[in-house]
């Protein structure tokens, strides 16, 4: 068969070659209106149906408490009680009893206007819930009609679950079996994906119906990091993969070993390792792997559906979860980053970004920030203020923070800036003495830098010469103020950019979670004086292809690292 790529969006890093699984869908509502006289049986089928589909449930939560799997737990609790709920047990047994559908079809018609309505309250976390009544829908359909094996299993083993869309029960009971998922809709923030990410299952999401004619058995490809399926690939292709997934599971074995070491040069220069996080699970991750803490919170994830500014007890929700898991350890909260390619319904049609956006409402701001004070408070907290361009705002949101702070008788938190457009590096020097601390966003500053859209294939090069020259200029302000600079943007666990900005100086590595072990182990096999030479030689280089040929050295010394 010819080879086919389908783009999509990233929802769970890494990459898996193997063969589709296609997950039956529930099934069409049959119209067919029942006899009478057998309706009572129908209804008795279907209200068990869902009652085995709720043990079920009960059962997979109990087995990943039992593995300390809580968040997953706690995720299919809401099956559950959706399951046993009475008001959708006597919907569905008056759709069979006084409208003569199906068992299955009565479970599919009540269930969807469950997760329908689910959809409509506009409530991030509650739409996170629809998928998940829906995956309760195809459960319960599936077993009213006699069917248990809800995915055809025509290959055993390295399997790629591709599908319309999961919920995180079909994930979590498919895990031994699946080496990646590929949906046709799907989203970021979906119990789905939280699920895959704390399991380590490369997903990818949105890649439309096109996914949903792969053929049961064929073989493909989940490059998440590249946003794609590769359907049929060939076999040159599928080699080079394999060796990718295979050094990749072997360098993971290696650096999940050496995760309790210290993450020092060879020649004794600490550079801190944090993880970047969205979910708990992603915290968990991360700190399993020998993470100082999280170095990039982003927050607002959780409400890119949102349909008015979160409230401070929506706030809590989500950063409760995280920030538990964080106690004395470093939490560094990014404030909500809105704007861009993360514009949510009711800010269609604004301007601006990040910080721009936040004190245009203060009531905004000061509902994320009294949740932030009140859930971070046993941890090394700080506060990361999006897309600054100048010290005024930095002024301003501390303005914010401090009355909150002193009315619920806290500390006052660090203040960090995030250098992620051109001007906020060029104005290091006003802004570091303002902050106690710079994040360097690499993506988003290259992006703006070169004049390159970030979501380009391959992403942007962080190595170029007037990319790192506005690195060098950030850390040197700040060290100069006396205040510490770490980088949050994909560069920290890139093996070329990663030494480059050891070279530069830079004092913590904020990476996915899935890099943590990973890039502890590189800071250990690098010479911090070594690499200060090349990156220097970098900032007078014309070219990224020139500093890609003088950083060769330091990428063989990762290479070697494993």
């Amino acid at each position: 068969m010819t080879e086919r790529v389908l783009a999509g969006v990233p929802a769970s890093p890494g990459i898996a070659f193997g063969r589709v699984r296609l997950l039956d869908a529930a099934g069409e509502v049959d119209r067919t209106v029942l006899d009478e006289s057998d309706r009572p049986d129908a209804a008795t089928r279907a209200l068990d149906a869902l009652a085995q589909s709720a043990r079920e449930l009960e059962e997979l939560a109990v087995k990943l408490r039992a593995e300390g799997r809580t968040d997953e737990a706690d995720i299919l609790d809401a099956g559950t009680m959706m399951a046993e709920d009475p008001v959708l047990l006597e919907a569905v047994e008056q759709a069979v009893l006084t409208r003569g559908l199906s068992a299955a079809s009565a479970i599919l018609v009540e269930v969807e206007s469950a997760a329908t309505q689910l959809d409509m309250i506009g409530d991030p976390e509650l739409a996170a819930r629809a998928a998940d009544v829906r995956s309760l829908a195809r459960r319960a359909s599936r077993l009213a009609s006699g069917h248990r094996d809800h995915a055809r299993r025509t290959t055993s083993g390295d399997a790629i679950l591709v599908a319309a869309d999961l919920g995180p029960a079909d994930v979590i009971e498919l895990d031994g079996d699946v080496r990646g998922i590929a949906l046709a809709v799907g989203g970021v923030t979906g119990h789905a994906a939280i699920v895959a990410r704390g399991l380590g299952l490369p997903m990818v999401v949105g890649l439309g119906d096109d996914v949903l004619t792969l053929n049961d058995g064929e073989p493909v490809i989940v490059d998440a990091d590249r946003k794609m399926l590769i359907a049929s690939p060939d076999g040159e292709r599928i080699d080079a993969v394999r060796e990718k997934i295979a050094a990749a599971r072997d360098a993971h074995t290696r650096a999940m070993a050496g995760r309790s070491l210290p993450t020092v040069t060879r020649d004794g220069r600490a550079v801190r390792v944090l993880a970047n996080a969205a979910t708990p699970a992603e915290v968990r991750a991360a700190l399993e792997a020998g993470a100082d803490g999280v170095g990039l919170l982003r927050t607002e994830l959780a409400f890119l559906e949102a349909k008015h500014w979160p409230t401070v007890a929506e706030h809590r929700r989500t950063l409760e979860p995280m920030l538990a898991q964080l106690r004395g350890l470093t939490a560094t909260v990014r404030l909500l980053d809105f704007g861009g390619d993360k514009t949510p319904p009711f800010l269609k049609g604004v301007h601006g970004r990040g910080v721009e956006l936040l004190l245009e409402d203060l009531e905004a701001l000061e509902s994320q920030l009294e949740a932030i004070l009140e859930t971070g408070e046993a941890t090394e907290l700080r506060v990361l203020i999006p897309m600054v361009t100048e010290p005024g705002q930095v002024r301003a949101v501390r303005a914010t923070i401090e009355p909150i702070a002193a009315r619920r008788g806290s500390r006052v938190p660090l203040v960090a800036a995030m250098v992620e457009v051109p001007a906020a590096a060029v104005m290091a020097d006003r802004l570091a003495p303002e902050v106690g601390m710079f994040s360097i966003g690499t993506n988003d500053l290259t992006s703006f830098q070169l004049g390159i859209d970030r979501t380009r294939p391959g992403g942007s090069p962080a190595h170029h010469p007037a990319v790192l020259r506005l690195i060098a200029a950030t850390v040197d302000a700040a060290h100069a103020a006396g205040i510490p600079v770490e980088v949050c943007g994909e560069a920290a666990s890139s093996p070329l950019v990663m030494p480059l900005l050891v070279g530069l100086a830079v004092d913590e590595l904020s990476v996915g979670a899935a890099a943590v072990a990973q890039v502890r182990a590189w800071v250990r096999a690098l010479d911090f004086v070594g690499a200060t030479t090349i990156a220097r030689r970098a900032l007078d280089a014309e070219s990224a292809a020139e500093v890609e040929l003088l950083a060769r050295s330091l990428r063989a010394l990762l290479d070697d690292a494993g």
